[in-house]
């Protein structure tokens, strides 16, 4: 095994010495650093101070086994995400079932190959890491980008309010030029709260879908109308934001694909709103649509600065890559949600860098509607 290129602490409680010195070993020549302890109620006193990474605890201990110390643990907020594996004799079949019901991530059998206790750390330190991304990817998003999300465009809509009730009050009239420049802000205002709030809403549909299937439900498809006037339409918005109508160019053939059920509108508009948002006015965003043997594929690309490979392949929910440095509007799901989309339509989505002439080159393939199946539009 690979040595950890930071240090994981490990707990480590086990009441046979000669185990836990040798577990201890194992651990420490693999890179991590070890707490050893002899039974549970040590392990709690050292819980707070050790701050572990991984636990790793034998089921028969003295004072306080390993399914007492297990729920202590779990009923502390605190340690809820810290990844616990128990240790329990191979025919303790009953031993492991309790361990997982009560809340361990995992098990190993004793006696157990040193080959096969690394690998259970390391995947259950890989999968801790993700869940802590993801948590502190969320956080960040609460406490920063949807409240400016939704205060950029409410500051808008309060303000222009303001200004027409002192214009009124006073006795004055808004000249028509005026009346059209606060329509089109207010408008302008709402329609990116009514995006947020619509991505939100798919983003949470396609997530208790996507559980759903996992827990063995059926996959809902429909069949949907797609044309080259509906990703026009779909495009307008982005397009006239931007000032940018004449560098889009649409290519598509008509055709009835299976999706999972509303949203292919926002999932494209979102890849061409991506497309206009990172490249220079001027450059082409090249949207098309073809039919590929039993599939549908549809294209995004552009010339913009692209994506490199670790954002490329770190792509996921609520995550923006250089908001800081790029100072660009939106909460990061359009790609996700893409993604989200053509797995429960049976499909697939795929973005990567654009070699020819730079930028980024999106694609999103589903499955075409049998020719007999009733088509709705998107």
């Amino acid at each position: 095994m690979s040595t950890p290129a930071v240090s994981p602490t490990i707990l480590l409680a086990e009441d046979d010495d000669l185990v836990r010195q040798i577990a201890g070993e194992t651990l420490r020549e693999s890179g991590y650093t070890v707490v050893a302890v002899r039974d549970g109620v040590e392990a709690l006193e050292a819980l707070g101070q050790a701050a572990p990474d991984l636990i790793l605890s034998d089921v028969r201990m003295p004072r306080c086994d390993g399914f007492e110390f297990l729920q202590r643990v779990r009923r502390d907020p605190v340690n809820l995400a810290i990844p616990f594996i128990i240790m329990s004799a191979k025919a303790d079949t009953t031993d492991q079932r309790m361990g997982m019901s009560l809340g361990a991530d995992d098990y190993v059998t004793k006696p157990y190959k040193a080959e096969d206790l690394l690998r259970t750390i390391a995947v259950r330190l890989e999968r801790a890491a993700r869940v802590k991304d993801l948590l502190q990817q969320q956080q960040r998003f609460l406490t920063l980008v949807l409240p400016h999300e939704l205060r950029t465009p409410l500051t808008g809509i309060i303000g222009y309010a303001d200004l027409m009730v002192t214009l009124g009050e006073s006795g004055e009239m808004l000249s028509a030029v005026d009346l059209l420049e606060f329509g089109r802000n207010l408008a302008r205002s709402g329609h990116r709260m009514l995006g947020v709030a619509n991505d939100l809403a798919l983003w949470s549909w396609l997530e208790s879908r996507a559980m759903d299937a996992r827990s063995g439900g059926k996959p809902l498809r429909k069949p949907v109308k797609l044309t080259e006037e509906m990703i026009k339409n779909w495009s307008s918005v982005s397009a006239e934001l931007y000032g940018r109508a004449s560098d889009v160019r649409i290519y598509m053939e008509s055709a009835t694909l299976l999706a999972a059920g509303e949203g292919l509108d926002r999932v494209v508009g979102h890849l061409i709103d991506n497309a206009l948002k990172f490249s220079l006015p001027g450059s082409l965003v090249k949207v098309t649509g073809r039919v590929a043997g039993l599939n549908y594929e549809i294209e995004v690309s552009d010339r913009g600065r692209g994506m490199s490979d670790a954002e490329l392949a770190s792509i996921g929910p609520l995550r923006q890559f250089g908001r800081e440095r790029f100072e660009q509007q939106g909460m990061g799901m359009g790609l996700v949600l893409a993604r989200s989309f053509a797995q429960l339509g049976g499909g697939s989505f795929e973005v990567r860098r654009n070699l020819e002439g730079g930028g980024t080159y999106a694609r999103l393939t589903l499955p075409l509607a049998a020719a007999s199946e009733p088509a709705s539009r998107a």
